[in-house]
Order: C-alpha cells, then structure tokens, then sequence
C-alpha cells in the first residue's frame, strides 16, 4: 500500500472542538489518513463509478455468486477435513 499522511489529534484538542460529534462519536482523539493525490482521485472516481445503475447490476450478479459461494461452504460444511474422525499419522523422527 502507498504512503499515507496520518494526522493524530489529541483529546485536548478534539473535546473542546464544537463540531466533534459530526467528526466522531468515540472517546478517543481523532485520526485521519490522507492518501497521495492519485490514490484518493482514483477512490473518489471509483465510488461515483459505484452509484451508475450498470455499474450496481453487475456488481449485483457478483455478489449473488458470493453469496451461493459463502453458502456452500458455511451451509454445508465444505471446509471440513474429508477425514473427519479419522486419527492423523504421526511422523516421528527417530
């Protein structure tokens, strides 16, 4: 991953500030990760991309396959050992 700038605001800072609540809801002092110019105009780009209707059914055949995939594998126990209950050889160096 490319280089990003980190900007750490501490709790003296962030819990005086007015608009902190549309900022964050948590306790902790703030962080915000700034990518490189390219990195954040390629991710601008791609989410208007997102919002296209050609663009929302081709990703909506992508998350159907997805989804018969987790349901194979969850439903149907597909990543068991086809062993199960079988004892494992041990090697043992002699």
């Amino acid at each position: 991953m490319a280089p990003c700038t980190v900007a750490r605001f501490h709790p003296h800072q962030c819990n005086p500030c007015p608009d902190r609540s549309a900022c964050t809801r948590g306790t902790a002092a703030r962080t915000v990760n700034f990518l490189p110019r390219p990195l954040h105009e390629l991710q601008a780009r791609n989410r208007t991309d997102q919002q296209d209707p050609q663009w929302k059914r081709l990703y909506a055949t992508r998350s159907g396959v997805e989804g018969s995939i987790c349901e194979f594998i969850n439903g149907h126990q597909a990543r068991r050992s086809r062993y199960h209950g079988i004892a494992r050889h041990t090697c043992s160096a002699s």
